[in-house]
C-alpha cells in the first residue's frame, strides 16, 4: 500500500496537480486501496490537523503584513533604507536587501516580502539598467529573509509539529536571517563593480532626519511583537493580534494610506492565502499520518543509522534531503511531511530541534527561489516580465551564497541557539 500512496502522489506531482490535491488524493487512494481503516478517517485527520491555536497566528500575521504591504509601509522601508545604504555603488541592491530585513520582520513571509519590495525595487532597478536577471534573483534571494528574521510563519509551523517554543525559534531565526543579508551584501558588492552599477542620490541631513523618522514606526513592530513573546507577556497568536492591531493603527490613522473601505478587500485576500496554506496543512496531515502509520519513518531511521553513524555528514543527507523537496515541493507541505521523519533522527543524533528547525527553514527557504517550483522566483520574474530560464545566469551567484549561509547554519550551531540561549 505504500507503492500506492508515494507512486500516486508523484505522479500527481508529474502532471503538475496543485500540491494540496495531490496530498489529499493520494492518501484518499491509500484508504480506498488498503482497506485497513475507514473514510471518515480522512476528515477526522484533516481537521486534527488545523485544530490548534497556535495555527490562528497565521492568518493574523498574514493580514498584518496585507495591511502594511498596501499601506505605504513599504514606500517608507524602501526610503528609510536608501537613507542607510543607498549612498553605495549598486545601492538599489544595497536597498533591496535591506529593505527585505525591515520588512520581514513585519509580514513573516517571503512571497508578501517579494511582492512587496519586488513590485517597487525590480522595475526601479530595470530603469536604472541593472540586468534583469540580477534583480530577479537579488529580491527572490532577499525576500527568503522574510522567513528567518522574526515573526517567521514557517517558524510557527515548525514549533507546532514539534512542540517546541515559538519564542525560542523566532530568536534562533534571527542572526541566520542576517546573515543572510550580509552575504547578499558581499555578492552585490562584488556584482556591482563588476557591472559599474549606480549609486542613489544622496540626501540632506533634514531629508534623513525626517526619513528616519517616519519609517522607524513600522520597525518597531518587530519590538513589539518579539518583546512581547521573549519576555512572556503575549503567546505568539496573541503577538500576531497586536501586529494587526499596530499595523491597523500605523496605515488607517497615522499614515492615512489605507481607508477603512479597503479592509474588506484586504481580509478577502488574507482569508484566500489563509485557505491555501490551511488546506495544504489539513492534506499534508492525513498524508503524513498515513506514512507514519506505515512505519516508513522508522524504517528510513533504521535504514539511516545503520549506515551513517556521524552526526555531521547525517545533516550533509538531510540538507540533500531537503534541498531537493523544497524544489519540488511548497514549504508548508514539505515541512509537513518531512520533518516528522527526519526530526526524530536528528535528535538521536544529537542535534537540538531548536537548531534543526533553523536547518529546516533555510533549506526550504533556498527551495522557494529554486526552479522548478520556486514560489518566490516565479512572483519576481512576473514583475520583471522574464521567464524564468533567462534568469539562471544571474541566480547562480546567489544559490551558491545561500549554501554557504545554509553550511554555516548547519555546522555552526551557535548561529542558531546563541541567542535564545542568552534570552532565557
Amino acid at each position: 500500500m505504500t507503492v500506492v500512496l508515494l507512486v500516486s502522489f508523484v505522479a500527481m506531482i508529474v502532471l503538475s496537480v496543485p500540491i494540496a490535491y495531490a496530498l489529499g488524493i493520494a492518501a484518499a487512494l491509500w484508504v480506498g486501496f488498503s482497506n485497513l481503516v475507514p473514510l471518515t478517517i480522512i476528515p477526522q485527520r484533516m481537521y486534527a490537523g488545523i485544530d490548534s491555536f497556535p495555527l490562528v497566528a497565521i492568518p493574523f500575521f498574514i493580514f498584518a503584513g496585507k495591511i502594511m504591504s498596501t499601506g505605504g509601509i513599504s514606500d517608507r522601508l524602501i526610503k528609510l533604507s536608501s537613507v542607510l545604504v543607498g549612498r553605495f555603488r549598486g545601492g538599489l541592491a544595497y536597498i533591496n536587501i535591506v529593505a527585505s530585513m525591515f520588512f520581514a520582520g513585519i509580514s513573516g513571509s517571503a512571497t508578501a516580502d517579494a511582492s512587496s519590495i519586488g513590485s517597487i525595487l525590480i522595475p526601479s532597478m530595470i530603469k536604472k539598467n541593472y540586468r534583469k536577471d540580477f534583480a530577479v534573483s537579488l529580491t527572490a534571494t532577499a525576500a527568503v529573509i522574510g522567513i528567518l528574521i522574526p515573526p517567521s510563519i514557517p517558524m510557527v509551523l515548525y514549533g507546532i509539529i514539534m512542540n517546541q517554543s515559538i519564542g525560542d525559534l523566532f530568536l534562533a531565526g534571527a542572526i541566520p536571517g542576517v546573515l543572510v543579508g550580509s552575504v547578499l551584501m558581499g555578492i552585490s558588492w562584488f556584482l556591482a563593480r563588476k557591472y559599474d552599477l549606480p549609486r542613489e542620490p544622496a540626501f540632506t541631513l533634514k531629508e534623513s532626519v525626517f526619513i528616519f523618522f517616519d519609517g522607524i514606526l513600522p520597525v518597531l513592530a518587530v519590538v513589539i511583537v518579539l518583546g512581547g513573546i521573549v519576555l512572556g507577556i503575549v503567546t505568539p497568536t496573541e503577538a500576531a493580534v497586536i501586529a494587526v492591531a499596530y499595523a491597523f493603527l500605523l496605515s488607517v490613522i497615522v499614515y492615512k494610506e489605507i481607508k477603512i473601505s479597503d479592509l474588506p478587500k484586504l481580509l478577502l485576500e488574507t482569508v484566500e492565502m489563509n485557505g491555501m496554506v490551511m488546506l495544504m496543512v489539513a492534506t499534508a496531515t492525513i498524508f503524513s499520518w498515513i506514512v507514519t502509520s506505515e512505519q516508513i519513518p522508522k524504517h528510513i531511521a533504521v535504514f539511516l543509522t545503520s549506515v551513517i553513524h556521524d552526526k555531521y555528514t547525517m545533516l550533509f543527507v538531510f540538507n540533500v534531503i531537503l534541498l531537493v523537496a523544497g524544489c519540488i515541493l511548497d514549504l508548508t507541505p514539505a515541512m509537513i511531511i518531512f520533518i516528522p521523519v527526519l526530526a526524530p533522527i536528528a535528535m538521536q543524533m544529537g542535534v537540538n530541534p531548536i537548531h534543526f528547525g533553523a536547518i529546516v527553514v533555510v533549506n526550504l527557504g533556498i527551495g522557494l527561489f529554486t526552479p522548478p517550483v520556486g514560489a518566490v522566483l516565479f512572483v519576481c520574474c512576473s514583475i520583471a516580465q522574464v521567464n524564468m530560464r533567462d534568469v539562471i545566469k544571474g541566480f547562480l551567484p546567489f544559490f551558491i551564497g545561500m549554501l554557504c549561509v545554509l553550511a554555516l547554519v548547519t555546522y555552526v550551531p551557535a548561529i542558531s541557539l546563541w541567542l535564545p540561549s542568552m534570552l532565557k
